[in-house]
């Protein structure tokens, strides 16, 4: 692709210069201009031809298991992630992690059931610390 020049005013000095416009760039362009190099000339081509040969590493990734540890629910031994799954399903539990939990729709209770609720626990606590 052709390098296009644009005119751009420096805001702290307000002088105007040309510049290349980055918008219009290849990946030649991309590349040269983000390791400084200049865009024509020798060292230009060399370091393009070095950037060609180059050859991504392919490989699998491979995550280790997860380190051992005793379960909240029954306090057994978990030691591997295929015993945490099935773990999970035994009892019915679900993993969050950092995912946001689904909003529930807040219950409705009138102010009556709330007071009463409320009158009832006093009533309790009074009770257990012998208060009347």
């Amino acid at each position: 692709m052709a390098l296009v020049k644009v005119t751009v005013t420096c805001n702290h000095c307000k002088v105007a210069h040309e510049e290349y416009d980055p918008k219009h760039f290849d990946d030649r362009e991309k590349y040269l201009s983000y390791w400084n190099l200049p865009f024509e000339g020798p060292e230009a081509d060399e370091a393009w031809r070095q950037k060609l040969e180059m050859t991504p590493k392919e490989t699998a990734m491979v995550m280790s298991d997860i380190d051992g540890y005793i379960s909240q629910v029954d306090g057994t031994w978990i030691k591997s992630r295929s015993h945490h799954r099935s773990h999970l399903k035994q009892h019915r539990m679900i993993e969050l992690g950092n995912d946001v939990p689904m909003q529930h729709k807040q219950a409705d209770i009138s102010t009556k059931s709330k007071e009463a609720r409320k009158r009832d626990i006093a009533e309790q606590v009074y009770q257990k610390l012998s208060y009347k």
